[in-house]
């Protein structure tokens, strides 16, 4: 049993008493009122903003609506600062003792009789909400100290930011970052984030329901969240950024420039990374964003991809990283904009992995140990055009290349039983992708608006795998002349081209009515040849029987869908809609001839209400489908590993989903904000694998079931904000009841995930400031021959504290690990340490950073397949000391 067990509860115990000496001995009132013009109207949308005398405690900020009133929450016996403002007018400025009673109060404001802009420089308010936008100004949360861009976003209220650079708002992610209105890079946050300078910031403007085409907000609905950047005035015409280099123990270096320059009409962006860390610039989920796909069966279908999987292996303990990006923009006028950027890595590295493997259903144990060099090159470039006519045009064109070139080079032992095999593996990828977009956008009336968008696909990727080894260590299934020394190799080539396009039409008769009628369809063409061969000799090969695929594919579907939307008194909004998909396949392997089509019905529907910018409740359901990869349909066998073989099936069919989602969303800026999901799915006639298998060796194959099997997901997330610390805790659930086929034979399982996670930050002007996090994970997996239960806890203290010119930087992660099913315990820790200083006014910033100051070895985790259970256990990257001098440009 784990320290966690008591750490957890402790440490949760701790951090609410701690709130609670806070305001024990005060009671929290109302203050309500409204703000009235001189005719007596109300003003919707004046900024309410009360500041207590008492540093220690929250600002309380809140605006008026329609009517006028407002409604904010107080300490007893405190003294405020009001401030009230509404442009045009003059502001309201006093001070407010409030004792033991709520308070109600009306304010009238005077029409200003300065000029507009002079109103607005006078006062402009920390925090500013406007309908989907919520705007910060930085000055008024920051000290002056912070480095880059994220370190500014953790100290504004409702704004997280994770390990990964990833960025949360009102508990969505957000998905896209502009600078100045125009678009970074390929919009990712973890750029921004860990680029941007931090004192070239103006304001962080979060902006809800994004749409890049303006007047399509008012007929469709969107989730996207962006978070746009202002820069500081005299930051827009001159360069500005950071050069870092740094230099280490056992020959480490570190090159890391980050160079921008924006002005009226021209943006350049330049960043580049060249070191021999345990630092990478460019990761999978950094290619996730590139590819810009957010539903499901895309992000399957990438994930499943030759690139994502090599992009999949992180861990190494040597590494060779270069990176470099360059993004330009150019408006020459307000019609037209020009947008290039480009992304290169070259990157070479060495893994070393242990690996206990349990194989299904025969339970036979595999001790297999990897040692790799990966060497991967990968290019990504992008222009894109935009073209405004007028008002109501908006016309969008772009063009993009990728290219990867990935190699991995490795030397395995496996054991089985005693018996001790090495074996040799060469795995290589050339992938090249071209991708055209074009998109026009229609506003006609004040009624009917129309979009169209049209993109073509080509694809083209040619794989290698080999295996050598001085005995026969390949599955029977495998068959092979005898020679003195084994190797194979299936070789692989795939074309794709896709064609997609989408037509939509928006009529509105009513301010409360909306009807869409929408045409969209795809036509998809796949061909894949694949082989493979025993080498015998240095210039003499031998086909193996049963291993070919001559496959090609020609796909089409054709949905049509009319929609209607309903506006309720404001609030409420009910969304209904059907869908008509005809899809149809046909399938050629050699000569053979294989066909599907089928058409159904898809309902969807969204009721929605919003009380108001800050609350609202979400009830959504969906029916869906999706299509079988076409590699999941090939006839011919093909070689997976050494030990597994994989056949495809040709009678495989469309599974459908049905999904259901109720969400609740209470935000507050200062205060407690609340977030519940509750989620249910069905699947049915899901595609599972059926498992054939004989000791460590499998043959695969994919098999549609007959029947219904349905998932649950719960998420409640609390998030307390305070002006100068901020508490967060968060559960999940994740249930899941399926069928697994071993050696013909059905049978039921179940899946059980649960994660609490638990965050503590401080946000101090001048003492030091901590940010606490535990993630504590239980995962259950159970079939008839099978059960895994895992505990895992991770935990994150880091601690930081601006003194002078001095900023001392201390962090260390903790990580407990228990396999009760396999008896196996382990824990380690990465401990790093950041020392800085910098002059006031200084462009030099000097500083020592560690990393794995306890110089851990090894981290232990697990994973679950329809395959195999495999324990692993990764070697990470050894203690590293690096002298660090920054240059501010």
């Amino acid at each position: 049993m784990f320290p966690k067990n008591i750490l957890f509860p402790t440490i949760t115990l701790f951090l609410v008493l701690f709130g609670e000496q806070q305001c024990y001995a005060q009671e929290k009132l109302i203050f309500s009122g409204a703000v009235l013009d001189a005719e007596e109207k109300g003003l919707e949308g004046a900024n309410i903003i009360l500041y207590p005398n008492d540093k220690l405690k929250a600002l309380s900020f809140t605006t008026t609506d329609e009517n006028g009133r407002f409604s904010a929450q107080v300490l007893s016996n405190t003294q405020y600062d009001l401030n009230i403002t509404f442009i045009g007018f003059e502001p309201i400025k006093e001070s407010i003792n409030f004792t033991n009673s709520n308070t109600f109060k009306e304010f009238t404001l005077k029409e200003s009789a300065e000029e507009l802009e002079e109103v607005i420089l006078n006062y402009t308010p920390p925090i500013e909400v406007k309908k989907d936008t919520t705007t910060f100004l930085t000055d008024a949360f920051v000290n002056g100290k912070e480095r880059k861009l994220g370190a500014v976003l953790k100290k504004l209220p409702g704004i997280s930011v994770n390990r990964d650079g990833d960025v949360f708002f009102k508990d969505k992610k957000v998905d896209g970052v502009m600078v100045e209105n125009k678009t970074f890079f390929t919009g990712q946050p973890k750029m921004a984030t860990q680029n941007i300078p931090a004192d070239v910031v103006e304001e962080v403007q979060m902006i809800e329901n994004h749409n890049d085409t303006p007047f399509l907000k008012e007929f469709e609905s969107s989730d996207n969240l962006v978070m746009n950047i202002v820069l500081k005035e005299g930051e827009k015409r001159f360069f500005f950024g950071d050069i870092e280099a740094a230099v280490g123990h056992e020959e480490r270096y570190r090159f890391h420039p980050s160079v921008f320059k924006y002005s009226p009409t021209t943006v350049h962006n330049f960043i580049g990374d060249i070191n021999n860390t345990q630092s990478k610039s460019f990761t999978l989920s950094d290619y996730l964003n590139i590819e810009g796909e957010k539903s499901p069966e895309a992000i399957l279908s990438i994930l499943n991809s030759p690139t994502a999987k090599f992009l999949q292996n992180e861990d190494y303990f040597r590494n060779k990283h270069l990176f470099g990006g360059y993004n330009f923009q150019f408006n020459p006028d307000d019609k037209s904009e020009l947008r290039i950027f480009s992304l290169g890595m070259l990157d070479k590295s060495f893994r070393q992995d242990s690996n206990n493997f349990i194989y299904q259903p025969s339970l036979a144990v595999e001790n297999k140990t990897n040692e790799r060099n990966d060497r991967n090159a990968i290019f990504f470039g992008k222009v894109k055009y935009k073209y405004t006519p007028d008002l109501y045009t908006v016309v969008k064109a772009d063009i993009s290349y990728n290219r990867s070139q990935l190699n991995v080079d490795g030397t395995n032992f496996s054991e089985i039983i005693d018996e001790l095999r090495e074996f040799g593996t060469l795995n290589e990828l050339r992938n090249d992708k071209v991708l055209f977009n074009l998109s026009a956008d229609k506003w006609f009336s004040g009624n009917n608006v129309s979009t169209a968008s049209f993109s073509v696909e080509n694809n083209n990727e040619a794989l290698l795998d080999s295996w050598r080894s001085d005995t026969n260590i390949f599955s029977p299934q495998i068959v092979l002349e005898g020679t003195d020394r084994f190797e194979v190799k299936d070789i692989g080539n795939a074309k794709t081209t896709n064609f997609d396009f989408d037509l939509k039409h928006h009529y509105r008769p009513k301010r409360t009515r909306m009807l869409t009628f929408g045409l969209n369809g795809k036509i998809y063409r796949n061909n894949i040849e694949n082989s493979a061969f025993q080498v015998i000799g240095e210039n003499e090969s031998v086909s193996l029987d049963g291993f070919r695929n001559d496959f090609s594919n020609l796909l089409t579907e054709l949905n049509n869908s009319l929609s209607h939307k309903l506006y309720v008194g404001g609030n409420f909004i009910f969304d209904v809609g059907l869908v008509l998909q005809n899809i149809s396949w046909t399938d050629k392997q050699f000569s053979s001839v294989s066909n599907f089509s089928d058409s159904r019905f898809l309902p969807i529907g969204k009721i929605e209400w919003n009380f108001d910018e800050k609350k609202s409740i979400k009830l959504s359901y969906n029916m869906s489908t999706t299509n079988p990869d076409a590699q999941s349909r090939l006839s011919g066998r093909v070689i997976d590993d050494f030990n597994r073989v994989v056949l495809g099936n040709s009678i495989l069919e469309q599974p459908v989903n049905e999904r259901a989602l109720f969400s609740l969303s209470l935000f507050k800026t200062y205060g407690i904000s609340f977030y519940a999901k509750l989620g249910y799915r069905k699947h049915k006639d899901p595609i599972v694998q059926s498992i054939s298998s004989d000791g460590i060796n499998v043959n695969v194959s994919p098999f549609q079931l007959n029947g219904d099997f349905v998932s649950y997901d719960a998420t409640i997330r609390t998030r307390y904000n305070r002006r100068y610390w901020k508490l967060s805790l968060e559960n999940s659930f994740f249930q899941r009841n399926g069928i697994s086929i071993f050696n013909g034979l059905q049978q039921f399982n179940n899946s059980l995930n649960i994660n609490n996670n638990l965050e503590f930050t401080t946000n101090f002007e001048e003492a030091p400031n901590i940010e606490f996090e535990t993630r504590n994970s239980f995962l259950e997996y159970k079939n008839p021959s099978f059960t895994n239960i895992t505990w895992s806890t991770d935990i994150d203290f880091s601690i930081v504290y601006d003194y002078k010119d001095w900023k001392f930087d201390f962090s260390i992660y903790q990580n407990f690990y228990n396999n009760r099913s396999q008896r196996n315990q382990s824990y380690f820790n990465l401990i790093e340490s950041r020392i800085f200083y910098r002059k006031e006014d200084s462009p030099f910033e000097i500083g020592i950073e560690l990393y794995n100051l306890g110089n851990s070895a090894r981290q232990i985790s697990n994973r679950y397949t329809s395959v195999f259970f495999v324990e692993n256990s990764k070697r990470l990257f050894p203690r590293t000391i690096m002298l660090n001098v920054n240059y501010k440009l």
